[in-house]
């Protein structure tokens, strides 16, 4: 085996939405910067077929910016993404090249002159009185250790946090259960105007559970065709429950949900559910992995067979990563809580705004929980670990309750997050001082200079 050791200001762990902009902001903020991805691409869950969901709040008012707008920016400039449209169900959609995406992150990041490390993962960290001296990294036969004056966990497991011997918490509040992950996969020759003709007829296939806080009367077939640009299709519902009643759906989903593609004809499908699954656990991601392959043409030929649009569709891709919606939360020196977001809170120290509704996917079974909120602040102080001085957290990981945790996931408010705990890193670095010495104000004045949104419009 190869050694190798290396130095930095700051390593950030994990290439997807909470890395990035991390990487970005510490870069651009004067540190020497490491992003290091376990992939042979960047972008995480950005790249495997989900929208991008809650730019906008409930009032359709733009709530994020900064760094996560400058990649729709630059993307738009590739012809790669749709604008902000306005949804009754997810505040906003915005639809975008997932390939594009990862050839964007790689021009950002080189031209902020990050070092990028990729097919690597993290193995170790040697921690000293809850200090991170230095990370232990694995890739391809060469053992890497890294030193750096602050470490930021984007992996969205909280897989540094973890090694490191933070302390953090899992599951529901009363319950302990773990939202369940979806392997996302993409369907060719579907005619979604056929699947709308279909719910135009039936309008009762776009009622939701009661615990979704959507009037299915506003989003029905009427809402689609005044809104093509922005399709996210979540209902056929009463046809689900009937072939579930018989046996034939082999998801435990009560709902279809599919993405239209900027490609015509194609849709990106959010359906595959694996209970009883723990995202953090490579023997459970193992056994998630192959269910999810093996049920994906099962559910495919039900579709073929019984829903209208989707007669002739077939399989063009099974993205590789398994969508995970929730694993571990750190604890920060602030937490943000259900009773904060539910109030609208903004506080003081303040660092990113998120608005997408509390979306709970059923751990035991098929339903989801759905509420709509206000615009909310996300405090500095939850992007810093609570016992480990010089780790910040980053994306789902950081110390959100379980409920903020399902509202702050969505990829844009991961972005506001990790640009956060990036300023907060440079600013460590640049005075000398741990994360949680640093003035939150002048990190809030660098974000705003960033056009970062702090504070809901009026």
């Amino acid at each position: 085996m190869r050694k190798l050791q290396k130095q930095y200001d700051v390593v950030v762990i994990g290439g997807g939405p909470g890395g990035i902009p991390a990487a970005l902001a510490a870069s651009r903020n004067g540190a020497k910067v490491l992003l290091v991805e376990k992939n042979g691409y960047l972008g995480g869950n950005m790249t495997i077929g989900l929208p991008l969901l809650g730019y906008l709040d409930k009032d359709g008012k733009q709530v994020t910016a900064g760094i996560a707008q400058e990649f729709v920016d630059a993307l738009k400039k590739y012809n790669a993404s749709t604008d902000h449209y306005t949804c009754p169900m997810h505040n906003s959609v915005t639809l975008y090249d997932h390939e594009m995406f990862k050839i964007v992150a790689f021009e950002k990041c080189l031209e902020a002159g990050i070092d990028i490390l990729l097919n690597t993962e993290i193995i170790d960290a040697n921690v000293d009185n809850g200090h991170i001296q230095s990370v232990t990294l694995f890739g391809k036969g060469h053992q890497i250790e890294v030193e750096a004056k602050v470490f930021i966990d984007g992996t969205g497991d909280g897989d540094v946090g973890y090694l490191a011997g933070a302390t953090y918490n899992m599951g529901q509040k009363d319950t302990g259960v773990l939202q369940p992950p979806t392997l996302m996969f993409t369907l060719g020759n579907v005619d979604t105007d056929k699947t709308i003709e279909y719910v135009a007829k039936n309008p009762d296939q776009m009622r939701l559970c009661d615990t979704i806080e959507v009037d299915y009367n506003v989003l029905n077939a009427d809402y689609f065709r005044a809104h093509p640009d922005h399709h996210v299709l979540v209902g056929l519902r009463k046809l689900f429950l009937e072939l579930k009643a018989k046996g034939e759906l082999p998801i435990d989903r009560d709902t279809i949900i599919y993405i239209k593609s900027l490609v015509p004809g194609e849709v990106h499908m959010n359906c595959t559910r694996h209970l009883g699954i723990d995202g953090s656990n490579v023997l459970d991601l193992t056994r998630a992995l192959i269910e999810a392959h093996l049920q994906i043409p099962k559910f495919v030929e039900t579709l073929r067979k019984h829903v209208p649009g989707f007669e002739n569709c077939y399989i063009t891709r099974i993205f590789p990563t398994l969508g995970v919606r929730e694993t571990r939360r750190f604890a920060g020196i602030r937490e943000c809580t259900e009773e904060m977001i539910l109030k609208g809170e903004i506080p003081e120290d303040t660092a990113a705004l998120g608005s997408y509704i509390i979306d709970i996917h059923d751990g035991e079974g098929s339903g989801t929980i759905v509420k709509r909120v206000k615009p909310y602040g996300i405090p500095y102080g939850c992007t810093v670990s609570k016992d480990i001085d010089n780790l910040m957290l980053s994306g789902r990981c950081a110390s959100l309750d379980a409920v903020v945790m399902s509202s702050a996931r969505v990829m844009p408010t991961c972005m506001a997050i990790g640009e956060a705990a990036g300023v907060g890193a440079a600013l460590s670095v640049k005075h000398n001082i741990l994360p949680a010495q640093v003035n939150v104000q002048e990190v809030r004045d660098i974000l705003r200079q960033a056009n970062v949104i702090l504070e809901p419009a009026e």
